[in-house]
């Protein structure tokens, strides 16, 4: 049991540590796609690629929900996750893809800055 949680936690912080990295190369990337040097310019430039950027989130989330049977199968074969857990992540597969394009629509397609800007429908 203790190999188990041990392999839990390396496997983790793995994931972890590959987000962060992936995180920091996209800004760096996108820092070197703009050059912006103000503010306005790099509102404009994010703007710019607003729709790449949409799509490749959402092709990521599309990418999970294909992959979520299969990588909880290897998880369970390579011993990551017993038998109890991977049905468990199994049945949990939409509620979390839900999650995630709730948290795309919110945050991404800025649905919180449109639904507060103009409460009265009149807009600014």
């Amino acid at each position: 049991m203790r190999t188990e949680s041990v392999g839990q936690r390396r496997w983790f912080w793995r994931l972890c540590l590959i987000t962060v990295l992936a995180a920091i190369a996209i800004g760096v990337a996108l820092l070197l796609l703009l050059k912006g040097s103000s503010i306005t310019s790099l509102r404009a430039g994010v703007d710019a690629y607003h729709f790449p950027l949409t799509a490749l989130r959402l092709g990521i989330i599309g990418l999970i929900a294909l992959a979520w049977p299969r990588l909880i199968r290897h998880s369970e074969h390579w011993g990551y996750i017993s038998i109890d857990r991977s049905i468990e992540l199994a049945s949990m597969r939409w509620r979390i893809l839900a999650w995630l394009l709730l948290i795309e629509m919110l945050i991404g397609q800025n649905l919180i800055w449109w639904l507060l800007e103009s409460p009265g429908g009149t807009g600014a």
